[in-house]
């Protein structure tokens, strides 16, 4: 479920986190970003060929590797700037002066002429873009190469902290080349601007619409502050070795991450979502036997999630797959638009087009003969729940729908409920500061529901801070003196309304605010499990299983289970106190009541063998 931020106003500690929240969503990347020190630098070394490619305003660095693996030679492309991840390839070919290869996973394909020289010249095609690509033999020199200044430091964003990096090197031009990395959103290669004046640093970074400020000190660190999203932290960015390229923070033990050899069929899967043209890709897990097998579409939250919806290195959705096909269903889970091997925009679409991609993958599994059509399901987290029961109120034919952590009330609701919770669960803030928060958001949050896609966004702020500044009369009139960072700027307010109406009045948050989950709900026929953890502060359990419970009975729903589910988080984990924070440094994927849960439910109302 996105975050809201509860927006920047009045108090220090609330811009700080409001910046936090901010920086996952302006930085563009799926989720919540990993919690991680600075790392350890190392280099790295024994790739066959490396390239780069400029894409816009981020450049990726690639190495293609090769391993001899049950008697045959494998070839994999190992992406620097995308986590170190690596990519199975298929179609290698490297001989008759062509470099050729093919990633099913995300739809790539590469096609390179090589010359003389041992460097191969190409392009990379993949969902419609075209982009050239040149890859050079490595001739056993450590890849990446190494950058002439890197420059390192961790941004502390009270819910997380990430560790953000800066390499200087020269361009084509002779002129300063600079990236940053933003290490622990494994998301790298952003192009960067660097004014040098004297002692002080400045650098730019449009596509993240973030810049660094600071000051070289006699300590040679540089000591300034991160802005970005209308709000400021502190960052200290330090020199570091030079020769260091390709540094991650370490991996995060998961211990249920499932593990092969696996007792069930594990197939790749290909859909469309033919209303939309849209093509989808996933994975299905198949129970070994005679079929047909009862079978569950998984339908990740809000973000834009990959099939495992991955998450600070979590992998839900896979070990909830593990579970389920262990115990005779098989489960399909996918990419969402955009994500890995699916196309598809997902910047202007709702939750009622993500869930046209799910009825898709639906009807994929009608088809198969080893799939039963009559015992099919959906199992939604987050957002996915909020589909899941869009789904099952317009089809009859849904064996069953689960939802974790689904909405029972209207986004708005949801939105300032989950502002107050977080700020709460961090220990952030006084009564009067959450107060000024909330009051902020249910000011942009009406204005917009009595908006459209129409409404002049100047006449929209100025409605929203009009009444904001009508409810915070006496605090602007009247400015704590001492407390400076309790003052109400009228500035920061303005700035603050305008980025929060920004973000409000994309199309998937228009639709958010404005759904009430119980005019789906109350149609629903087919049987529902629905769970939210105790301390749950992004879906409030006080607030959204009482709302669940009563739409589904004045539906006259016979099959319902709505349950509190003691002493877990959004993510279903074993927590503390439920906060945000929490998230990356529990090591337990899921909790095993919240797993057998699901299981068993879904056992009796499939029937599965």
């Amino acid at each position: 479920m996105t975050l809201f931020p509860p927006t920047a106003l009045c108090s220090a500690v609330v811009r700080r986190l409001a910046m936090a929240l901010a920086a996952v969503m302006l930085l563009g990347f799926p989720g919540i970003a990993p919690v991680a020190g600075t790392p350890a630098l190392a280099q790295e070394a024994g790739a066959d060929w490396y390239g780069e490619m400029e894409a816009g305003d981020r450049q990726f660095r690639f190495a293609i590797e090769s391993a001899e693996e049950q008697g045959k030679t494998v070839h994999r492309l190992r992406s620097f700037d995308e986590g170190d991840r690596r990519f199975l390839l298929e179609r290698f070919s490297d001989g008759g002066g062509k470099l050729v290869f093919e990633i099913k996973a995300t739809g790539a394909v590469y096609v390179a002429t090589v010359g003389d020289g041992g460097v191969a010249t190409g392009t990379w095609t993949q969902r419609g873009q075209t982009l050239p690509l040149t890859f050079r033999k490595a001739a056993g020199q450590a890849v990446p190469p190494a950058a002439d200044e890197i420059w390192a430091g961790t941004l502390d964003a009270v819910v997380q902290k990430l560790p953000l990096r800066f390499r200087i090197g020269k361009g084509a031009d002779g002129q300063a080349d600079v990236r940053m990395d933003s290490l622990g959103q494994k998301a790298g290669g952003f192009r960067a601007e660097r004014v040098v004046a004297g002692e002080a640093w400045t650098i730019k970074v449009p596509a993240v619409k973030g810049e660094f400020a600071g000051k070289l000190g006699p300590d040679g660190k540089l000591t300034g502050s991160w802005k970005q999203g209308g709000a400021n932290l502190p960052l200290v960015l330090e020199k570091v070795a030079a020769g260091a390229a390709a540094a991650l923070p370490p991996e995060q033990r998961r211990p249920q991450t499932p593990k092969p050899p696996f007792p069930y069929d594990v197939r790749e899967a290909a859909f469309r979502n033919t209303n939309d043209g849209v093509d989808l890709a996933g994975t299905l897990t198949l129970p070994q036997g005679a079929g047909p097998w009862p079978a569950v579409v998984l339908v990740s939250g809000s973000g834009q999630q990959d099939r495992d919806e991955t998450l600070m290195d979590h992998k839900p959705f896979l070990v909830l797959a593990d579970a389920l096909s262990r115990a005779g269903i098989a489960v399909l889970r996918y990419d969402d638009r955009g994500v890995g091997g699916s196309g598809g925009d997902p910047t202007k679409a709702t939750s009622v087009d993500f869930a046209r991609d799910a009825e898709a993958a639906i009807e994929w599994l009608k088809e198969r003969p080893d799939i039963d059509p009559a015992r099919i399901g959906v199992v939604g987290h987050s957002e996915g729940g909020l589909i899941a029961a869009l789904l099952a109120a317009r089809r009859t034919d849904l064996a069953g729908i689960v939802m974790l952590a689904g909405t029972g009330v209207d986004g708005g609701r949801i939105l300032v409920s989950q502002g107050e919770l977080v700020l709460k669960s961090e220990g952030l803030g006084d009564a009067d500061q959450i107060r000024r928060s909330r009051v902020m958001q249910e000011a942009m949050i009406d204005a917009v529901r009595g908006s459209d896609e129409r409404t002049d966004p100047a006449a929209l702020a100025a409605q929203a801070g009009a009444r904001i500044r009508a409810d915070l009369a006496d605090e602007i009139d009247k400015a704590d003196k001492a407390d400076k960072a309790d003052e109400v700027d009228e500035a920061q307010l303005d700035a603050a309304v305008a980025d929060g109406l920004r973000r409000l009045t994309a199309p998937w948050f228009r639709f958010f605010i404005g759904h009430d989950p119980a005019t789906a709900l109350a149609k629903i026929t087919c049987p529902v499990l629905a769970i939210i953890g105790e301390k749950d502060v992004q879906v409030d359990p006080a607030l959204n299983l009482p709302a669940i419970r009563q739409a589904l009975a004045a539906g006259g729903n016979t099959d319902a289970t709505v349950e509190e589910i003691p002493g877990l988080n959004h993510l279903f984990q074993t927590c503390t106190t439920g906060a945000v924070s929490e998230y990356d440094r529990i090591e337990e994927t899921l909790a095993p009541v919240a797993i057998a849960t699901v299981r068993d439910w879904l056992v009796k109302r499939l029937g599965a063998k």
